[in-house]
């Protein structure tokens, strides 16, 4: 693989462990929120991706001479997607469709359209804060993933990956 197309693919795959183990930290109540610092990474490697992505040949997608897609890739991207919508809605529903905020007087509530849905106690307040981040990381899984998943396909798809492929 050149590496115009290993450079991204590396990138989006290790933002996509790095935001993995920022997803897992929330269940513990943990919030890693440096993880937030990604977020211009995966607009820079999207970029990138889409680029690669507009190189290669559309006669190359369908054409039986270049590689076939696998079929691991296929479920790996279904469910990628799936697990991000899933995830957003179960976030979603567990913080009964609300924000956490912190009130200026001090209090902490769950907070809906400048409306209050209900006050939190600290500990709560910690977990809806984790399970509002753990929507976004999952997002970030998701998203990182399907790049290095495109990168892969780009190479699938382009003329130097059939040097070692049987006609």
């Amino acid at each position: 693989m050149p590496l115009k197309l290993r450079l991204p693919f590396w990138i989006a795959t290790l933002a996509a462990c790095a935001a993995a183990v920022a997803y897992v930290l929330t269940f513990a109540g943990i919030t890693y929120y440096p993880v937030l610092f990604l977020l211009p990474v995966l607009i820079v490697v999207w970029l990138v991706v889409l680029q690669l992505w507009r190189r290669v040949p559309r006669r190359n997608l369908r054409s039986e001479i270049f590689g076939d897609i696998p079929r691991w890739m296929k479920g790996a991207a279904a469910g990628l997607l799936l697990f991000a919508f899933v995830n957003c809605l179960a976030c979603l529903a567990l913080n009964s469709f609300a924000r956490p905020q912190r009130l200026t007087d001090g209090r902490t509530v769950l907070q809906q359209n400048r409306q209050v849905v209900r006050e939190l106690p600290p500990a709560e307040f910690r977990y809806a804060e984790a399970r509002q981040l753990r929507m976004l990381t999952g997002f970030f899984v998701c998203c990182f993933g399907l790049a290095a998943l495109l990168v892969e396909t780009c190479w699938i798809k382009n003329g130097p990956a059939m040097a070692d492929r049987r006609i």
